[in-house]
């Protein structure tokens, strides 16, 4: 299990299509993925199991259902336990920071 408040963050330099899929190949622990849009609203949501296939062909994917840019992994119920909801926005305080610098430039 991943520390309470860790995760993972995966950022795409373009939009990535709703087709898209993550699947969890020697994954251990249950794992929940919000897929983010450009603007930093969570568009979709999915609760992802560990694979218990030896190959990677035997692992079900788990589609965004909605384009995105960023896609954050965290513990299966995080989300849940902190009522984070499709629609609700994610704020990156270094992404806010560093808007701030570029404008004064």
């Amino acid at each position: 299990m991943l520390a309470d408040s860790a995760g993972m963050l995966f950022l795409y330099p373009t939009v990535q299509p709703e087709t898209s899929a993550f699947w969890m190949f020697r994954t251990r622990i249950p794992l929940d993925i919000a897929f983010v849009d450009s603007t930093g609203v969570i568009r979709s949501i999915r609760t992802m199991q560990p694979c218990q296939s030896t190959l990677i062909e035997g692992c079900p994917s788990y589609q965004a259902g909605a384009a995105y840019r960023a896609a954050l992994e965290v513990n299966a119920g995080f989300f849940g336990r902190r009522k984070v909801n499709v629609g609700d926005r994610l704020f990156l305080e270094d992404t806010s920071v560093r808007r701030k610098a570029t404008r004064r430039e």
